[in-house]
């Protein structure tokens, strides 16, 4: 695996992974577990069951049941635009640029599925 620097907003990242869009992935699961972890803290700190809070199905279409909408919107808002990524460095002229909605899509994706696997096992 290569070593890829990773840098967008507030993130910055040094992480092993396949592929460029590897690392980028890496880098915003390692943001939103961290939101999301924070977020579940801050409730349980407050007696809040996690189970009984409200859903409201338009406000997080298409976003995995286990990932709660607050804590994901905190986590993107640690991005910019773009997530730039390099083999070389961080703030490097020669980093490729990959769109953080993109990554974000991707991300969803991959927490669903994760999501699937969860229920089919039990």
């Amino acid at each position: 695996m290569a070593k890829y620097y990773i840098q967008s907003g507030s993130v910055s990242f040094v992480v092993c992974a396949c592929d460029v869009e590897g690392a980028a992935l890496w880098a915003m699961h390692r943001i939103m577990d961290e939101k999301i972890c924070d977020y579940e803290e801050e409730l349980a700190m407050q007696d809040v069951d996690l189970f009984s809070l409200p859903i409201d199905e338009k406000e997080i279409s298409g976003v995995p049941e286990a990932v709660p909408y607050e804590a994901m919107l905190n986590g993107l808002a640690q991005f910019d635009e773009t997530i730039q990524v390099s083999q070389r460095g961080l703030g490097r002229n020669d980093a490729g640029d990959l769109e953080t909605e993109e990554i974000f899509f991707q991300w969803r994706q991959l927490m669903q599925a994760v999501d699937r696997l969860h229920d089919r096992l039990g």
